[in-house]
């Protein structure tokens, strides 16, 4: 073999190993790309029906108070949160409060007859309980996933190059709940 064989063969795997390597690079990124957005939709769904949830306590807070003529220091705090972005679910335990209360008022008010808009609103607030949970869990799940993609090679490099990094898990009573049993 001549030299310039050789030249050209080292040439053609250089080539074949950029080539590999675009690839590559294409694949991961688009993988990576992949779980930051569905960790962005699922962001903006949450602050949504969290948005809903807060204003669905609010009316129920409206209410109770117009209906038994009870004040409470929670529901004037709940009425200061502002709910704008992701870090408002540290204020979930206050909401929970808050509804918790409420529903001991109605039950120590029995002889007060309930109104059909009092149980509406019941039952839209449980509906959107169950449909937060499912999505903070949705949410959670595509955080883990994403976290440990950037945390693995080559993920690690891309998302240096694309200034991503570690995203914090959305607090709320399933992780209060799986934390406890943990403990036990």
């Amino acid at each position: 073999m001549t030299k310039l064989n050789i030249i050209l063969i080292i040439i053609d795997l250089i080539i074949i190993l950029v080539a590999l390597s675009i690839i590559l690079y294409k694949s991961n990124i688009e993988k990576l790309n992949h779980n930051k957005d569905k960790l962005i939709d699922s962001e903006a769904d949450c602050l949504k029906i969290y948005r809903t949830k807060y204003e669905l306590l609010i009316k129920l807070i409206d209410l109770t108070e117009s209906k038994y003529k009870i004040e409470s220091k929670a529901f004037d705090e709940a009425r200061e949160i502002d709910i704008t972005s992701l870090d408002s679910f540290k204020n979930e335990k206050l909401l929970n409060k808050c509804f918790k209360e409420i529903i001991q008022i109605k039950e120590d008010n029995t002889k007060v007859r309930e109104t059909k808009q009092f149980k509406e609103l019941l039952n839209e607030y449980n509906q959107n309980e169950i449909l937060l949970v499912s999505l903070r869990s949705y949410h959670n799940k595509y955080t883990l996933i994403f976290n440990n993609m950037i945390k693995k090679f080559p993920y690690n490099i891309i998302s240096k190059i694309k200034r991503y990094s570690i995203n914090d898990l959305i607090e709320g009573t399933e992780l209060d709940n799986f934390n406890n049993n943990l403990e036990v």
